[in-house]
C-alpha cells in the first residue's frame, strides 16, 4: 500500500490507528497475541515508522495494546473507559487542547524539577534520546509528535514517580495534538521555525536537568508549555475571526 504523499501527518496516524485494529479483528487475534513489529506494519500499510509509533500510543494509551520491553507489541483487552479518558477523550476543539495544556502545566512542571532532582545517569540518557530522536524526525520533514510525547514521559519516569507516568500515558495523542496547528495556512507556513523553537525550549529542559537544575527544569518546561499553549491560542482567535 503506497502512503498517500500529501496526507497530513495527523490524519495519517489516526487512520493507522484505525488499521492496526481492523488488522487486529482480520486475524482474530486475541489478548497476548503478538501482533507483527513497527518496522513489519510500516512496510504493510505504507507509513513511516513514526507514524507507525503515534498509532501504536494512541491504542496502548486506549488499552488495545501493550508493548513489552524487547519481546514486542500484544494485543490486550480494551479497557473500560475511565474519568481521566472522558476528560481527554474529545479533543477536536482548540479550546480542549488549551485547557489540556493548562492541566499540562499544573503536572509537568513539577515533573521537571523533580526528574532534576530525581534522575539517574540512564534515565538522563534516555531523555538525550528521546531529544535527538525528535531532532532525526524534524530533519526528515517530519512534525515528531511521537518522538515529543516520548521526550516528555521520559522526564515524567525520571522523577521516578510512576503517577506522573501514568497521567501523560492516559493523554496518549492529544498530549501532542500539533495535527491542528497545520489546519490553518499561517500555521503551515510558521510550522518549520516552530518545531525549531520547541527544540531550543527542548535544549533547555535537558539541560537543566542534566545540570540538577530543579528551579530551572521548572523554569523552562512551564515556558515550554506556557509558548505552546499561546500559540493554539492565537489558532483558536484566527479560527473565530475567521468563522
Amino acid at each position: 500500500m503506497d502512503a498517500p504523499a500529501k496526507e497530513h501527518h495527523g490524519s495519517l496516524s489516526e487512520r493507522t490507528s484505525k488499521q492496526i485494529e481492523q488488522l487486529i479483528a482480520e486475524r482474530n487475534l486475541v489478548p497476548g497475541d503478538r501482533l507483527p513489529t513497527v518496522q513489519e506494519l510500516s512496510t504493510r500499510l505504507g507509513v513511516s515508522l513514526s507514524v507507525v509509533r503515534e498509532a501504536i500510543a494512541s491504542l496502548k494509551a486506549g488499552g488495545i495494546i501493550n508493548t513489552r520491553q524487547g519481546a514486542g507489541i500484544f494485543v490486550s483487552s480494551p479497557a473500560p473507559q475511565d474519568g481521566l479518558a472522558l476528560v481527554f477523550g474529545n479533543l477536536s476543539q482548540i479550546s480542549s487542547v488549551v485547557e489540556v495544556l493548562e492541566l499540562r502545566l499544573a503536572v509537568e512542571v513539577e515533573a521537571a524539577g523533580l526528574a532534576a532532582e530525581r534522575h539517574s545517569l540512564a534515565q538522563e540518557s534516555r531523555i538525550y534520546e528521546a531529544y535527538c530522536d525528535i531532532q532525526r524526525a524534524m530533519d526528515a520533514g517530519e512534525t515528531g509528535e511521537a518522538e515529543d510525547s516520548r521526550f516528555h514521559i521520559t522526564i515524567a519516569e525520571a522523577t521516578n514517580n510512576k503517577r506522573f507516568v501514568d497521567f501523560l500515558m492516559q493523554l496518549g495523542n492529544a498530549m501532542i495534538p500539533r495535527s491542528k496547528l497545520g489546519t490553518h495556512s499561517s500555521s503551515r507556513e510558521d510550522l518549520p521555525k516552530y518545531l525549531a523553537q520547541l527544540q531550543t525550549e527542548h535544549n533547555a529542559i535537558l539541560d537543566a536537568i542534566a545540570n540538577k537544575d530543579p528551579d530551572g527544569a521548572r523554569q523552562a518546561m512551564r515556558a515550554h508549555l506556557s509558548q505552546s499553549r499561546d500559540r493554539y491560542h492565537q489558532l483558536l482567535r484566527a479560527q473565530r475571526s475567521a468563522g
